[in-house]
């Protein structure tokens, strides 16, 4: 992995002093790189005598054979931003989320954008966003294009047009809620009281755009598990702060593995204020452990606070668009494992709708932690360190009252229980 990495990160810089930026990142450890040095670029200029310089700028340019979704989600300012953006990372993205709401809820404005990114060969995904529900119906219909946009879109588009990013964060959101009366009783009705009521308004959103077959994207921090159940196709695991990417991984993987859906990740802020973004190496290993664990997408969020840009493409700085180009030719060269490469769960009690944040983190943003906190904390961190890549964590659960199957080899449970089939 460490040779992969320097390799690439030595091909978008090596007119930009390689050997002081080897040391930079890697520090003391840089002197047992800089040893092979040599014999990577001895491998280097294998690999160009094996697959032809021909394939190498094949796998700059083309997105038709692209095994991955690489992605930034642009989610400020206005529609120039976002033709900024899709010129400086044309050729090695291939996936444009429109997030601003100052283009999406503009519905001549978003189509320029659409037209735009088609021309350009992206594919793009448009955000919709929640609107406050009144006390009683008719409801206000939701932050986003006029209804017949996403009809009129798939045939205008095709399937470059891959669908509608309704809300964000549900789960995260609910387990950070203040508590309101009337409270749940038990885990049991704080699950069903979340996913009817979002369920309702995913549900009135798709009769709004009159588009049954609209796939639905999100991201989430927590209950990912309960985002499939409310119905969404593909949920974006967030990669957030220091908190980490495996667990974020085995969550959102194991859900989608279970319901027979997709999945991937949302590299969102590292810092609650700028620079907001993680450093470019950071973000490079990240994309590349996403990859790894067989992510079908893989996204950088790009927005400030406030919608004031810290650098010209937002809060992304040229290095962050150089290893994204990085990694996008580090899939033209390396396979991916397969989607889901885990044999092994963990399960969780049903309807354990804790936050994995720590011990001491909420259950459903109504109920404390409980004494099973520690334990399915500990246990989880310490599975992950044993398992890597191959652990997914999910729960026992019913949808409509019929048991959901557990495609796994082996099964740990919460209470100790082990089961290999």
């Amino acid at each position: 992995m460490e040779v992969h990495r320097i390799l690439f990160y030595w091909r978008l810089n090596q007119n930009n002093g390689f050997p002081n930026r080897l040391s930079h990142v890697w520090g003391k450890s840089a002197r047992r790189y800089s040893i092979v040095l040599s014999a990577l670029l001895l491998v280097f200029g294998l690999l160009i005598a094996l697959i032809g310089a021909t394939l190498l700028i094949k796998g700059m340019t083309d997105t038709d054979d692209q095994p991955v979704y690489v992605g930034i989600s642009v989610a400020f300012d206005d529609e120039e931003i976002v033709y900024k953006i899709a010129d400086a990372v044309k050729g090695y993205v291939n996936l444009i989320i429109l997030g601003s709401l100052d283009v999406t809820t503009d519905t001549a404005k978003l189509t320029r954008v659409c037209d735009y990114l088609y021309q350009g060969d992206f594919n793009f995904i448009i955000y919709i966003g929640f609107t406050a529900e009144t006390t009683l119906p008719p409801y206000l219909p939701p932050q986003g294009p006029s209804s017949p946009f996403f009809l009129d879109g798939m045939q205008r588009w095709g399937d470059k047009l891959l669908g509608a990013y309704v809300f964000d964060e549900a789960g995260g959101k609910k387990i950070d809620s203040v508590p309101k009366p009337p409270y749940p009783e038990n885990y049991t009705d704080a699950a069903e009281r979340f996913v009817a009521h979002t369920n309702y308004f995913l549900a009135n959103y798709s009769d709004y755009y009159g588009s049954p077959n609209l796939k639905l994207f999100t991201s989430d921090y927590a209950l990912y598990w309960y985002d499939y159940i409310l119905g969404y196709d593909v949920v974006f695991g967030e990669f957030v702060g220091n908190q980490s990417r495996q667990l974020a991984v085995a969550l959102t993987r194991g859900a989608a593995k279970t319901m027979g859906k997709e999945w991937g990740t949302m590299i969102t802020w590292k810092y609650t204020e700028a620079p907001f973004v993680e450093e470019p190496l950071q973000l490079f290993s990240d994309m590349i452990q996403a990859y790894r664990n067989g992510a079908k997408y893989i996204i950088i969020f790009d927005s400030p606070a406030n919608n004031t840009a810290t650098t010209e493409y937002g809060i992304l700085k040229r290095e962050h668009l150089n290893v994204i180009k990085a990694f996008w030719y580090y899939t033209r060269l390396f396979s991916s494992t397969e989607e889901f490469p885990a044999n092994t769960a963990y399960v969780l009690p049903s309807d354990y709708g804790y936050g994995f944040r720590g011990t001491t983190d909420k259950l459903w943003g109504t109920f404390g932690p409980d004494a099973l906190s520690p334990v399915i904390w500990n246990a989880s961190s310490s599975l992950i360190r044993k398992y890597g890549i191959h652990l997914d964590i999910v729960y026992e659960t019913k949808i409509d009252d019929v048991p959901i199957t557990l495609p796994y080899q082996k099964l740990i449970y919460w209470n100790g229980t082990e089961i290999e089939k």
